[in-house]
């Protein structure tokens, strides 16, 4: 068999025994345990399209030496491996990742429905740009910054995960369109200039989310209640606020005026006028308090378990 494996550890193209699966987005990703150290991994499966590694595995595995606290560690690439589905034998490739044991924030939010106080909006927040950070100072920008692809690991620190649409500088064009609600202007209408320019205004669209438990500032072109509050949030910004607090039953001061300048600054409708990370890093709002990892640790740990109760 031809295999060509990219690892930082070699793992003599062992097999794992897969325990269930994590998510079923574009590509399956389960949970894995390895026998041969009895740890437990993210199993991330790329089928072969017509024959051929998949296009999506080949940009992810670019990735593999990305060493960050707030970025998914990849473990290993392997781009051959013979595998058996529905009592057939296929192709796939394969990515090992570290597991982050706590979900995603789109099951925190969505499914467990845990809400989140301004001080851990905001921690969650630096650590989201920090990882940005981080990949726009290595020329990538991730393409799909949405709660889905921002995991908790066991501390409950974010990890910035699914690197299969991202981009590298120099790579000639991007390869994906975003995920709606959460995508620039520019990526709907499939022409987009600085891809981490895109990062910023998604980022702005999680941290809404995070801010209002799970709120979308609005719905690309649909409207609300015969409201288009995309348009609204570019060109009338005022009453778009005074919407979503008439809408959300909350008062204008949940939306404090740090709050909005933050957000205003990174969905400007412009690439070229939206925030740059340095600048985001200067504002107000980003550097109110925030939980130290203990404080964040416990509890988030208190909410799970109040949760569940």
């Amino acid at each position: 068999m031809s295999t060509q494996t990219v690892s930082k550890q070699q793992r003599n193209n062992q097999d794992f025994v897969i325990v269930k699966k994590l998510a079923t987005a574009r590509f399956p990703v389960y949970l894995a345990r390895s026998p041969k150290d009895n740890k437990f991994y993210a199993l991330k499966v790329y089928p072969y399209e017509d024959g051929k590694v998949s296009k999506f595995y080949l940009n992810e595995c670019h990735f593999v030496d990305l060493q960050h606290p707030n970025v998914i560690s990849i473990l290993e690439c392997q781009q051959l491996k013979n595998s058996i589905s529905n009592g057939k034998q296929i192709k796939i490739s394969y990515i090992l990742m570290e597991y982050a044991v706590n979900g995603d924030f789109y099951d925190l939010l969505m499914t467990r429905r845990i809400t989140l106080d301004e001080k851990l909006v905001r921690t969650y927040f630096r650590q989201l740009i920090h990882g940005l950070e981080f990949l726009h100072s290595k020329g990538i920008a991730h393409m799909d910054i949405k709660p889905d692809n921002l995991l908790l690991d066991e501390n409950f620190e974010l990890k910035i995960t699914d690197f299969d649409l991202s981009y590298y500088e120099g790579d000639e064009e991007t390869t994906g369109a975003g995920t709606q609600y959460y995508r620039a202007p520019e990526l709907i209408e499939g022409y987009c200039e600085d891809p981490q320019s895109a990062d910023i205004y998604s980022a702005a669209i999680v941290l809404f989310v995070l801010k209002t438990g799970g709120k979308l500032p609005h719905t690309e072109h649909e409207t609300y209640q015969g409201m288009n509050l995309c348009h609204m949030m570019h060109h009338d910004n005022p009453k778009f606020w005074k919407i979503h607090a008439q809408v959300q039953e909350r008062p204008m001061s949940f939306f404090d005026e740090d709050f909005r300048t933050l957000f205003n600054m990174m969905t400007c409708l412009r690439p070229c006028d939206r925030a740059k990370i340095p600048d985001i890093k200067k504002t107000k709002w980003h550097n109110g308090p925030i939980y130290g990892k203990e404080e964040l640790k416990n509890i988030m740990k208190k909410k799970l378990l109040m949760q569940n109760t």
